[in-house]
């Protein structure tokens, strides 16, 4: 019996004892909005232990799924496009100490009912090739004399929609593409709003790529809106209408993107190598790569588990997709 009782005071010491080295207190989730974006920012002293680690998760109480979200320096930003309550989970663990905490903040989110966008795409030239966009957006019960609603429309292309194949740019949820795509605004390539105007997009597309076409229904009484994404990938190789040129473009090539086993990184040629050295990041800025750079370079990625990533050659950067 004594030796049992002595047992007992043991493991309760012990787990007192990794308990007392769990010192959360300076753990902080800060939450700041502009409108249906969301983002939340972790911080405190406790987070330079290597032992500690972190998650952002997000519950959405209408489906009672659980997502893990991607971070990238300790920021988490989500965009949120439909209806309902959610909660932003922070999952906070010591490895070493074997404790953990958990940090949340709720969400509810108003989506206007009947939201649509409309388009069609056409040739211009009568040929097979549909090089040109009408698109319309609408709303149920939305009338002129509502003084509360704006209207905004946008679209993007640029390198970072144009490394990506085809498929991979379809398939692609508003997610990913938060994730991935710095909606650059030397990308943007038709702005409209607030208006009546931008309710209507007739956009004759100057070259082949992918083009990521956003629309968005703004209530300022509210201060809440609903936004959608639409991915248009023109590609008339097979049409005889020839495109002129893409503008040539100074930076970091990423070939191919999403990459396997490797990526090239290359270059331009109008540009001055900015550095002897490229950096690979992880989302949440951890350097999973380092190595010498030249013109161009063919780097292996097979260790690398599936996610975004950011190549920094000096000052110039640039993300890239890992899929397996």
């Amino acid at each position: 019996m004594k030796k049992l009782l002595m047992t007992l005071v043991f493991v309760l010491m012990t787990a007192l004892s990794l308990s007392a080295k769990c010192d959360w207190s300076t753990l902080k989730l800060q939450q700041w909005n502009q409108r249906n974006l969301y983002k939340w920012y972790v911080s405190g002293q406790v987070l330079d232990d290597t032992c500690v680690d972190y998650m952002f998760m997000v519950y959405d109480f209408q489906t009672k799924k659980i997502d893990t979200v991607e971070s990238f320096r300790g920021i988490c930003e989500v965009q949120f496009n439909k209806k309902g309550k959610y909660k932003m989970y922070l999952k906070v663990w010591n490895k070493c100490n074997k404790c953990d905490t958990a940090l949340y903040r709720e969400v509810n989110i108003i989506y206007f009912p009947n939201s649509k966008f409309v388009y069609n795409l056409k040739s211009s030239q009568g040929s097979t090739c549909m090089d040109s966009m009408v698109g319309e957006m609408t709303l149920g019960p939305w009338t002129k004399g509502d003084t509360c609603w704006e209207w905004y429309s946008y679209i993007w292309n640029g390198p970072m929609l144009d490394s990506l194949d085809k498929k991979t740019f379809q398939e692609m949820t508003d997610f990913d593409l938060w994730m991935y795509y710095d909606f650059n605004d030397s990308d943007m390539v038709w702005y409209e709003g607030p208006s009546q105007s931008a309710r209507i997009i007739k956009y004759k597309f100057p070259h082949e790529g992918n083009y990521l076409v956003a629309t968005q229904w703004y209530n300022k009484c509210l201060d809440q809106d609903t936004f959608f994404f639409t991915k248009i990938s023109i590609d008339c190789k097979t049409s005889g209408l020839k495109f002129p040129p893409k503008p040539s473009v100074s930076g970091i090539k990423v070939t191919p993107n999403p990459a396997d086993d490797k990526v090239i990184f290359t270059i331009a040629s109008t540009t001055k190598l900015p550095s002897n050295t490229y950096e690979v990041y992880d989302s949440k800025g951890n350097l999973v790569l380092i190595g010498n750079m030249g013109g161009s370079i063919c780097v292996g990625t097979y260790n690398l588990p599936n996610g975004v990533y950011v190549v920094r050659i000096g000052k110039l950067i640039q993300k890239f997709i890992v899929k397996h």
